[in-house]
């Protein structure tokens, strides 16, 4: 994601879009086998049957791009 940024700026992108948010079809699992999140393009993994720990009230954790995107944009 933070390759991609940069990219977009040093060409001239004046916006993107970040298609997919969360996929609650795809749920994070601690068994990687059955992990269906490593199939998301989720920017947060979605939690099955827990809240998370950065934002205690949501059932998701950030993933990497989310930071990213965080990072880059905060004001």
């Amino acid at each position: 994601m933070r390759e991609l940024l940069e990219i977009f700026d040093a060409e001239g992108v004046d916006t993107a879009f970040v298609n997919t948010f969360a996929r609650y079809d795809l749920p994070h699992r601690g068994d990687p086998d059955k992990d269906l999140d490593m199939a998301s393009y989720g920017m947060v993994k979605v939690l099955e049957d827990r809240l998370g720990h950065t934002y205690p009230d949501m059932a998701w954790e950030p993933k990497a791009a989310f930071t990213a995107l965080a990072d880059r944009y905060r004001g």
